[in-house]
């Protein structure tokens, strides 16, 4: 079944046994219902992508105590394995985008036996309580019997690969939560487990060991505990991979609360969601931005040796689609963009569907290829920068990729290149053996340069376009004369190309 894999600081989500990129589109909030799911699949094959992401809702699966409807997700199954294509379930449960929205009615409407947080001043927030036994317990047991559903309904066919365990949780509207359950525990020592992952002294109570940033660190901790017990009572059920997606401190936002949900797991308490909750598998960022410095500084603070590169969510735009080779080379598990059903019908909604599902059919069919190079930490990737019209990558070996934007298709580039207009030049290297690589990409020019202190040359030996069929590499013609004078140019239309380089 799938499951997540380690080694030496890099992870991998393997399906079927092997490493596997996902490439998602995720449905809008209120589409996965089945009398609107039948609108939405056009939408969603428009993008080629291998994988859905869709909720299922918390209030709709548990209508009454302890009854469940298994309608909607059932629906999901159908629909996706109809499709061709593997589903990431999001239990919006007790958090929805840091507030409490897709709990049960029964629980909403019953706040004595399910507290909901408290701010400052004692009143009542939009959000459960995660100090509070009753709400934990009902999100545990209903957790579990969606897991057990799975289990009895896709244990043998694994459409799902994976689990998102609520979504973008927090606070909205105070810092942490002042219930009465809460004030005793944010007064007691931190926990020992804690306060030692952190490498903090023992005994003291949060305002003593985390100063200023003690009720954002408490209000994590209470969070993450809370979202772990679920997990666990998930997997003992069926052991899918399971993750959060978070709410990102970016954007020059600081204030927890008001600008971000308090307590997610965002970058300033990363390491306090990563001992509390060991059996969420990994963190995925919800990264809505198109600049080049902001997406790449936050793929890297979640670039851990206790975590992959994951883009639980991205904003359907065209400008954050050559990204998606920078998270793959960073040993990313994946990329999945938002909102992708019932688009509207203009020039910028069709830039995006043209810039993503160009991005999704090159890679789909090498999908294997590239999440077994990311996991071994050997893929690399260039990625236009808007007024960085060259970029280099050190391919090892002796060999540098020299890469360029904006230069013509044929014929020697102008001194200063104007790189691309949408700065969307983007490309991957895939080694394939010694001095080998599948190369794949658009609107860029690679040259190749070998490192000449041993006093040999460095040349291409061959330019193979071709196709897998099979896992089989089966060339369809060879590149050379003007289509290698000038570097080798990939443009608009997606092609593979082996490249064999060598020495003289």
């Amino acid at each position: 079944m799938p499951s997540v894999v380690h080694a030496n600081g890099r992870h991998a989500l393997q399906v079927d046994g092997k490493p596997f990129t996902v490439l998602a589109v995720q449905l809008h909030n209120s589409s996965a219902w089945p009398a609107v799911l039948p609108e939405v699949w056009d939408d969603v094959l428009a993008l080629h992508p291998n994988t859905l992401e869709a909720p299922v809702y918390w209030e709709q699966f548990e209508p009454s105590p302890g009854k469940y409807d298994t309608t909607n997700l059932d629906a999901l199954i159908a629909g996706a394995r109809s499709h061709g294509l593997r589903l990431v379930v999001l239990w919006f449960g007790s958090w929805k985008n840091g507030q409490m929205h897709y709990v049960p009615e029964w629980m909403k409407s019953d706040p004595v036996h399910y507290p909901r947080a408290l701010d400052e001043h004692g009143t009542p927030q939009e959000d459960m309580s995660p100090y509070a036994e009753s709400n934990l317990h009902a999100d545990e047991t209903a957790f579990a019997a969606l897991m057990d559903h799975l289990r009895k309904v896709d244990g043998d066919r694994h459409t799902v690969i994976m689990v998102q365990v609520e979504n973008e949780p927090g606070s909205i509207g105070a810092i942490r939560d002042h219930s009465p359950a809460a004030e005793q525990a944010f007064a007691a020592p931190v926990p020992d487990a804690l306060t030692r992952a952190l490498r903090r002294p023992p005994g003291g109570n949060w305002m003593a060991t985390f100063g200023a940033d003690a009720d954002e660190q408490f209000n994590a901790y209470g969070i993450s505990r809370y979202i772990d017990q679920v997990a666990t009572a998930g997997k003992a059920r069926y052991p899918l991979p399971m993750y959060v997606n978070t709410w990102l401190r970016y954007k020059g936002k600081h204030m927890p609360g008001y600008d971000y949900p308090s307590g997610g797991a965002t970058w300033n308490v990363l390491d306090t969601w990563k001992a509390s909750a060991p059996h969420i598998d990994f963190i995925g960022t919800d990264l809505y931005s198109t600049d080049y410095n902001e997406f790449t500084k936050v793929v890297g603070q979640y670039t851990r040796a206790d975590n992959p590169p994951w883009i639980s969510e991205t904003g359907f735009e065209a400008g954050n689609a050559p990204y998606l080779f920078h998270v793959l080379a960073q040993g990313g598990v994946g990329f999945s963009i938002f909102g992708i059903d019932h688009p509207a019908d203009t020039p910028e909604v069709k830039a995006a569907i043209e810039a993503h599902a160009r991005n999704f059919a090159l890679v789909g069919p090498i999908q294997g290829l590239v999440a077994d190079a990311a996991f071994r930490g050997t893929l690399k990737a260039a990625v236009e920068q808007r007024g960085q019209a060259k970029s280099d990558v050190a391919l090892g070996g002796g060999w540098t990729a020299h890469v360029s934007y904006g230069a013509p298709s044929w014929g020697d580039a102008p001194p200063e290149l104007p790189g691309n207009p949408a700065a969307d030049g983007h490309v991957l290297f895939i080694p394939l053996g010694k001095d080998e690589y599948l190369l794949v990409g658009f609107h860029a020019r690679v040259e190749f340069e070998r490192d000449r202190s041993d006093k040999r040359m460095g040349q291409v030996l061959r330019v193979e376009e071709g196709t897998y069929e099979g896992g089989a590499w089966k060339a369809r013609r060879w590149w050379n004369g003007d289509e290698t004078d000038y570097g080798i140019n990939l443009g608009q239309k997606p092609v593979y190309l082996k490249v064999r380089l060598g020495d003289y």
